[in-house]
């Protein structure tokens, strides 16, 4: 059970007075323990979020706790993020405030204002680990909701819905340019049609920052429903907002498509047992109609765990399928061509188990690469390709999944 030291009385998560006393933790500045483990101290933060009390890891400290814990992260080393952390992503260990640098404008300014200049900026991954992508944004915040987590009482619970409080939730706390992440963050609520006024209220209450000025640039992340061809250039649906399409004109779109033609390939491939994730960043004309900056698209499970090859797809829906717990390792800014730990299965043990995809094995140099990621201490590792078997679970540490945890 997920238990915890808060203002001096053990108490698990699912207690009925844990809310109540995380609220008093947080008024007298309380520092609460998680107690996954005897052999470590392992203070956490309380972070307010939407009126919500959360438990937060404090940074770096995620692969100190338990594989089974809420709060048990995989070295950064394993994945992109460890590319990103303390450059792109500078994490305030006082405060709990993470400031990331965008390699991307969130302003158009003078030289940009022309719409043959944004829309022909080239929709690709642009940056180093030094700032984030349009990409390693998505990424970032992906895992930072806690969307590459999974375990089994998850199954037919995601929907869009809770993908949207999590990723605002996320935001939260979150520095950008000066501002809050969350005040340039737009993310369509779920469209139903007998609501559909009060829904585009919402909306343009949401995109006052977008609509202030013609050079004001937000980020859009939502679902791709179509990209609809017109005789002027293609327009991007997305769900949820039916009555409210992105421009893009023909340049743009040929390079969309020709930078993301595997991310779309794969996605046509699994039709409705996946979705397609857009992010963007997007002004709005003198006429009130969305255009398209820069533009990342990433294919998700039905489960919305982001995959990158069919080989992964495969292996996310066979631990699926195993009622397997696991965090799935994020690419944020890293090449294509450089290795990361597929899953991280927290499930076998005392140690957590690194799934390596065979398929990063192209060469000599691939080799080195992953040869000196498997050497990462703290977990064990291994290399799958399809047909082979799982790495084993362990049951010894299987508890009921709790609640109230940030990460």
């Amino acid at each position: 059970m997920q238990s915890y030291r808060i203002l001096g009385q053990e108490i698990s998560s699912d207690d009925p007075g844990f809310d109540p006393l995380l609220a008093r933790a947080y008024s007298l500045k309380d520092r609460p323990l998680c107690l996954c483990r005897s052999d470590e101290s392992l203070p956490l933060y309380i972070a307010v979020r939407n009126g919500t009390y959360l438990l937060a890891r404090w940074p770096h400290s995620g692969p100190r706790h338990a594989p089974w814990c809420d709060h048990y992260e995989a070295p950064d080393s394993l994945t992109g993020m460890g590319q990103v952390k303390g450059s792109a992503v500078v994490e305030n260990e006082e405060t709990g405030e993470t400031s990331l640098r965008l390699a991307f404008p969130l302003s158009r300014g003078a030289a940009r204002s022309a719409p043959s200049s944004f829309t022909n900026d080239k929709p690709t991954i642009k940056s180093n680990g030094q700032r984030l992508s349009i990409r390693g944004t998505l990424h970032y915040l992906w895992d930072r909701a806690q969307l590459t987590h999974w375990h089994p009482k998850m199954a037919d619970k995601r929907y869009w819905g809770l993908i949207r409080r999590e990723l605002l939730q996320a935001a939260h706390g979150c520095k950008a340019r000066g501002a809050n992440l969350s005040e340039v963050l737009f993310i369509p609520e779920p469209f139903r049609l007998d609501a559909k006024d009060e829904i585009a209220k919402r909306r343009r209450s949401e995109l006052g920052h977008a609509y202030a000025s013609r050079d004001n640039l937000m980020i859009m992340i939502g679902e791709v429903k179509a990209f609809d061809r017109d005789r002027f250039g293609e327009r991007l649906i997305v769900k949820h907002l039916p009555d409210w399409p992105f421009l893009l004109d023909d340049d743009m779109a040929r390079r969309v498509h020709r930078r993301f033609a595997a991310e779309e390939e794969l996605w046509r491939l699994h039709g409705e047992d996946g979705h397609l994730v857009v992010a963007a960043t997007f002004s709005i004309s003198s006429a009130g109609a969305p255009h398209l900056h820069e533009i990342s698209l990433m294919p998700v499970t039905r489960e919305w765990l982001p995959y990158e090859t069919m080989m992964e797809q495969e292996l996310i829906s066979l631990a699926v399928k195993a009622r397997r717990r696991f965090v799935k390792g994020m690419r944020v800014n890293l090449a294509e061509d450089k290795p990361i730990a597929s899953l991280m299965f927290t499930d076998t043990g005392a140690q957590a188990t690194a799934v390596h995809l065979v398929h990063n094995l192209a060469g000599p140099r691939s080799d080195e690469d992953l040869a000196l990621l498997m050497n990462a201490q703290g977990v064990a590792h291994v290399t799958w390709q399809s047909g082979m078997a799982l790495p084993p679970s362990s049951h010894r540490h299987d508890r009921p999944d709790g609640a109230g945890s940030l990460h």
